[in-house]
C-alpha cells in the first residue's frame, strides 16, 4: 500500500467518526434546550468515545508520517502541498471536508457551552432569589420582628 493510500484510508476513517460526532453535537443542542440531564449525560459519554477514536486515528496518522520519515506534527495542508500534482485532488477534498466538519463541531460546541452557561446562571439567579434573606434592623424594632421568616417562602412542611 502506498503512503497516499494509507493516509487516505486513515483520513476517511477520521471523516466518518467526525460525521458521527457532528450529529451528536447537533443533537446535544436540543438536549440542553430540553434540559434532559439523563440524556445529556449519555450523549456526553457517547461523545467521549468518538473523541477517543479520533485521538487513536490521529496517533495512527502520526505514526504513518513518522514511518515515512516525515515530521509527525506536519499539518495536512503542508503535507498535501508537498505531494505530486496527480495525488493531491482526493486528499484536498478529504481535507476540506475535515475542515468544514471540525468548524461546524466547534461552532456547535460553542453554542452548547453558551446554553449551559446561561442555564447555570439562570439557576444561580433563581437560587439567590429564593434564598435571599431580609436582614432585620437592630434599632427601633422589638424582638418579635426578629423572629419573622428570613425567606419569601414558609419552610414548614
Amino acid at each position: 500500500m502506498t503512503f497516499k493510500e494509507e493516509l487516505e484510508e486513515i483520513l476517511k476513517e477520521e471523516l466518518k467518526v467526525l460525521k458521527e460526532l457532528q450529529i451528536i453535537t447537533q443533537e446535544k443542542t436540543q438536549i440542553i434546550i430540553d434540559e434532559d440531564l439523563d440524556k445529556l449525560q449519555n450523549t456526553t459519554k457517547e461523545e467521549e468515545e468518538y473523541i477517543n477514536n479520533i485521538a487513536l486515528l490521529e496517533l495512527k496518522r502520526e505514526e504513518l508520517l513518522d514511518n515515512w520519515g516525515m515530521d509527525r506534527l506536519l499539518p495536512l495542508s503542508v503535507l498535501i502541498s508537498k505531494m505530486p500534482e496527480g495525488e493531491r485532488e482526493s486528499l484536498e477534498s478529504i481535507g476540506e471536508d475535515l475542515f468544514h466538519i471540525l468548524s461546524d463541531i466547534d461552532e456547535k460546541n460553542q453554542l452548547n457551552n453558551t446554553l449551559i452557561r446561561d442555564n447555570l446562571e439562570w439557576i444561580d439567579f433563581n437560587l439567590n432569589l429564593l434564598t435571599s434573606t431580609q436582614v432585620p434592623t437592630t434599632y427601633g424594632k422589638d424582638k418579635s420582628d426578629l423572629n419573622q421568616s428570613k425567606s419569601i417562602f414558609d419552610r414548614k412542611v
